[in-house]
C-alpha cells in the first residue's frame, strides 16, 4: 500500500511518514508543491495526504488535477482551515476525506486511511461483480457494503462453479431467488436455462405433474403429454423455494431425481434421464422440521451440501440506502417517471425500521412512494399509511376520525394479518395455522387488504 504525503511544512511530512512507516505502509513525501504532479505522476500510490494551503500551488488545484489523473486514488486533505464551506468544496472535488491541523492524534489518520481503504475495496467490488453477472447476461440487484452480505457473495463465488446442491436459508424477503440466479450466472451452466418454482405457491396435487410433466390420459383432464420444469431445466438450474412445503411423498421422488439423475412423467413407464443443478431455499429451521417428521433426512443430507444463510434485513440496515437508490432509479425508468430523490427524513425512517418483510417490504414501499410522489422529491407524507412504519399491529388507527363499523373491522384485520406475517416472518402456512383458516383462505385476505406475502 503506497501513500503519497504532500505538504510544504517539513515537519508534518516527517512525521506522518514515519508514523506510516511503521505500520508498514510504503511511504513518499513531497515539500515542493511545483513538483506534486511530477511525484504523483512518477508512480502509482493508493492514498495521497495533500495538504491545502501551500505556496506557488494551492491543495484544492492539485486535486482536481490529481483526481482528472487517477479516479481511483483516495485523496484525503489536511488544513489548518475549519470551515464548513471548504470541506463541502474539497468533497464535491472528489477527496475522500477532510482532516484538520493541527493533527493532535496520529491514530486518526491511520482510522482515516483504513476506512477509505475499505469503502473503495466495497465499491471496486460491488462494481465487479454488477459487471461479472451483466457478462453473463443479467444484472441482479445485489446492493450492499454490509460484513454479512460480502460474506454472502463469497460463499456464491465459492459454490457457483460446482454442481454441489445449495440450500439457501432465510426469511421471507431476504432475496433468496436472487441468491440463486447469482449462483446460476457465475456457474458453468450460466448460458443455459433458469427455472424457479415456488413449491408452496403450488397445490400439492398439481405440484408433481409441474415438475416431472405428464404422459397424454396420465389423469383426468391431460388431454395432451406434457413437459415439466425438470426437463425444462435440463443442462441448466432448478431452483425450487418453499422446499420444506412439500409432502413427504414428493420428497421421496425428488430423493430419487436427486440419486439417479432421471425422472418419469406421470402415468409415464420410462425413465428419462437429466443432467441439471438443483438449488433450494427455505424459510424455516430445516433441522427443526427433520425432527418433528416434516421433512426427510435422508434428502436433507443431499439437499443442504452447502447452505448460504442470508441475513435479515434488519441485521444489515448499511445497505438499505444502496438497495433504496438502486431500486429508485430501476421504478423511475419503468414507471417513466423524471428523477425523483429520497428525503432525508424519509430514510432516517427506513433505517429505523424494522422491515419484517424485508428487502421486498423496502421495494414495494418505494414504488408506493413513487406512484404517490407529484414533486421532485418523497417525503414521509408519501409513504404507505397502511404500513407498519405508521401503524403499530397491536393498535387500531383510524386516523383522527371515526369511522363507520365495518371500516373499522377492515383496518382491524388488515392489522391483524399484517402481525401475523411479522410473527411468523413472512411463514404464509404458519400465520394460516395461527389464524385458524385455511392457506388459501389466507392468501385472499392478504390479497383483499393488498397486503404482500411473498418478500
Amino acid at each position: 500500500m503506497k501513500i503519497l504525503v504532500i505538504d510544504d511544512e517539513k515537519d508534518i511530512t516527517y512525521f506522518l511518514s514515519e508514523f506510516l512507516l511503521e505500520l508498514g505502509y510504503q511511504v513518499k513525501t513531497e515539500n515542493d508543491p511545483g513538483k506534486a504532479e511530477e511525484t504523483f505522476l512518477g508512480e502509482v500510490f493508493d492514498v495521497v495526504l495533500l495538504d491545502i494551503n501551500m505556496p506557488r500551488i494551492s491543495g484544492l488545484k492539485l486535486l482536481e488535477r490529481f483526481r482528472i489523473l487517477a479516479q481511483d486514488v483516495i485523496i484525503i486533505m489536511i488544513s489548518a482551515l475549519q470551515s464548513v464551506d471548504l470541506v463541502v468544496k474539497c468533497i464535491q472535488l472528489g477527496a475522500y476525506d477532510y482532516i484538520t491541523k493541527p493533527i493532535l492524534t496520529l491514530d486518526q489518520v491511520h482510522i482515516r486511511i483504513q476506512r477509505a481503504i475499505t469503502e473503495r475495496a466495497i465499491r471496486a467490488e460491488n462494481h465487479l461483480l454488477r459487471k461479472q453477472l451483466t457478462r453473463h447476461g443479467e444484472a441482479q440487484d445485489l446492493q450492499f457494503r454490509s460484513a454479512p452480505m460480502r460474506r454472502v457473495m463469497e460463499m456464491i463465488r465459492m459454490v457457483a462453479p460446482f454442481d454441489s446442491t445449495v440450500m439457501i436459508v432465510g426469511e421471507s424477503g431476504t432475496g433468496k431467488e436472487v441468491v440463486a440466479r447469482a449462483i446460476h450466472q457465475f456457474s458453468l451452466r450460466s448460458q443455459k436455462s433458469f427455472v424457479a418454482v415456488n413449491c408452496g405457491g403450488i397445490p400439492e396435487s398439481l405440484l408433481e405433474s409441474t415438475l416431472f410433466g405428464h404422459e397424454k390420459g396420465a389423469f383426468t383432464g391431460a388431454s395432451e403429454r406434457k413437459i415439466g420444469l425438470f426437463e425444462e431445466s435440463d443442462q441448466g438450474t432448478i431452483f425450487l423455494d418453499e422446499i420444506t412445503e412439500t409432502s413427504l411423498a414428493f420428497q421421496v421422488k425428488l430423493l430419487r431425481v436427486l440419486e439417479n439423475s432421471s425422472i418419469m412423467r406421470v402415468g409415464g413407464t420410462q425413465d428419462i434421464s437429466l443432467d441439471l443443478r438443483i438449488l433450494t431455499a427455505t424459510n424455516k429451521n430445516l433441522m427443526a422440521s427433520v425432527k418433528d417428521g416434516n421433512f426427510r433426512q435422508d434428502l436433507y443430507y443431499r439437499l443442504n451440501v452447502f447452505q448460504i444463510p442470508l441475513p435479515p434485513l434488519r441485521d444489515r440496515k448499511e445497505d438499505i440506502p444502496a438497495i433504496v437508490e438502486y431500486h429508485l432509479q430501476r421504478l423511475l425508468k419503468r414507471m417513466h417517471k423524471p428523477q425523483i430523490s429520497i428525503s432525508e427524513a424519509v430514510m432516517e425512517r427506513f433505517q429505523q425500521y424494522d422491515w419484517p418483510g424485508n428487502v421486498r417490504e423496502l421495494i414495494n414501499v418505494v414504488e408506493n412512494a413513487l406512484i404517490m410522489t407529484n414533486t421532485d422529491r418523497i417525503e414521509i407524507e408519501n409513504l404507505p399509511r397502511d404500513s407498519e412504519m405508521f401503524a403499530h399491529p397491536d393498535e387500531i388507527n383510524t386516523g383522527s376520525e371515526l369511522t363507520d363499523l365495518q371500516s373499522a373491522k377492515n383496518r382491524f384485520e388488515q392489522l391483524y394479518f399484517q402481525r401475523l406475517l411479522r410473527e411468523t416472518k413472512g411463514n404464509v402456512t404458519e400465520a394460516a395455522k395461527l389464524a385458524g383458516i385455511s392457506r388459501q383462505h389466507f392468501h385472499l385476505k392478504l390479497k383483499s387488504f393488498n397486503i404482500a406475502s411473498k418478500f
